[in-house]
């Protein structure tokens, strides 16, 4: 079973109408030097907007063609990992099963404002107002 020691919400903001591919986190200066735990990624299926801007949460289908890179010891180590890999809900049309079935990191210092949120093409459907990808940061 594994314990939550430190939790922290942040997001990734993906502009209204943004043909970029890549999206940076912005500094976290509250994780400086923490030992990341776990990180969740959450879906239209658990949450429906941030709780930091308001933005609505960029949809599935949007998700399906993103990756997460992570950097830390002076360079992207976590390179390209699918972002729904990091999500912890088992969803069908009728319902959402929670899993807390959280695969470990191994301590790493983050530094956030080098990771980002890659994509291979700019999203579809990004249009109207800005939409954010947000995580769960579980650390000590």
């Amino acid at each position: 079973m594994n314990k939550v020691q430190n939790y922290e919400f942040i997001e990734v903001v993906v502009p209204q109408s943004s043909t970029g591919t890549r999206f940076y986190f912005p500094d976290q200066p509250q994780l400086r030097f923490v030992s990341l735990l776990n990180l969740v990624c959450y879906t239209t299926d658990t949450i429906t907007n941030s709780v930091l801007s308001g933005n609505a949460l960029l949809s599935t289908a949007n998700l399906k063609q993103s990756y997460l890179v992570l950097y830390y010891n002076d360079k992207e180590s976590v390179n390209r990992i699918p972002v729904l890999e990091l999500n912890r809900v088992v969803s069908n049309a009728a319902t959402a099963a929670f899993s807390f079935d959280i695969t470990p990191f191994a301590g790493q210092q983050i530094i956030w404002a080098k990771s980002y949120i890659q994509t291979p093409v700019a999203y579809s459907s990004i249009s109207g107002s800005n939409f954010s990808v947000c995580f769960g940061v579980y650390y000590a």
